[in-house]
C-alpha cells in the first residue's frame, strides 16, 4: 500500500470507524431491550395467528377440544403481545418487514410458518408442531432471562419462561389424549 510522507493510509475497512466520514457517530441501533421487545413481539403476534388457525383446522376436523386448546393458547399468546406493546410504548424498536420478520425469526417463532400445512394438519400432527414451538419459546425466554443486563427484561422473560412451561404443559396432556394417526408409509411396509 502507498502511503504519503507524514499521512497516515487511510481506513480500508478496519478498525472502529470502517471508513466513516470524520466526526461521523455510528448510527445506534434499538439497543438490547429495544432487540429483546422486537423479537419477542414478534414470536407472540405470530404464535397467535397460528393457533388461531390452528384451531380453525381443528374445529374443521370436528375435534373441539383441541380446537378449544388453540384458542385458549391464541388467546395467552395475544395477551403476551399485548403486554409486550404496552411495555415497550414509546421505546425505538427495531423495524423490519413482516415478510422479513417471518422469514429471520420463524425458527425462532413460537409457531413455525408452514402455511401448507395448515389447511391439511391432523390433530396430533398440530399438537406436536406446537409442543416444539412452546419449547422453542420457552428456551428463548430463558436465554433472555439469564442473558439479559437489564432487570426488567430478565423479570418479564422468566415470566414468560414460566408460562410457556404451562402450555407445554397442556400440549403434553393433550398429545396423551390424542390418537396418534397411522403412518402413511405403513401401507408400503409389506
Amino acid at each position: 500500500m502507498k502511503t504519503t510522507k507524514g499521512k497516515a493510509p487511510p481506513n480500508l475497512g478496519r478498525g472502529p470507524d470502517r471508513g466513516a466520514a470524520p466526526g461521523a457517530r455510528a448510527k445506534r441501533g434499538p439497543g438490547a431491550a429495544g432487540e429483546f421487545y422486537t423479537r419477542a413481539l414478534a414470536i407472540e403476534r405470530a404464535a397467535a395467528e397460528r393457533y388461531r388457525e390452528f384451531a380453525r383446522q381443528m374445529a374443521n376436523w370436528g375435534n373441539v377440544r383441541t380446537a378449544e386448546l388453540f384458542l385458549r393458547l391464541a388467546h395467552f399468546e395475544a395477551q403476551h403481545a399485548e403486554q409486550l406493546s404496552a411495555r415497550s410504548a414509546g421505546m425505538k424498536l427495531a423495524i423490519r418487514s413482516r415478510s422479513r420478520l417471518a422469514r429471520a425469526d420463524a425458527i425462532a417463532s413460537e409457531v413455525p410458518t408452514y402455511e401448507f400445512l395448515y389447511r391439511r394438519v391432523l390433530p396430533h400432527h398440530a399438537l406436536l408442531m406446537a409442543l416444539a414451538a412452546e419449547r422453542r419459546a420457552k428456551s428463548y425466554f430463558e436465554r433472555e432471562r439469564t442473558a439479559s443486563a437489564d432487570p426488567e427484561i430478565r423479570k418479564l422473560a422468566a415470566e414468560f419462561a414460566r408460562e410457556e412451561g404451562e402450555h407445554i404443559a397442556w400440549l403434553e396432556d393433550a398429545l396423551a389424549n390424542e390418537p396418534q394417526p397411522p403412518s402413511p408409509f405403513e401401507d408400503f411396509a409389506g
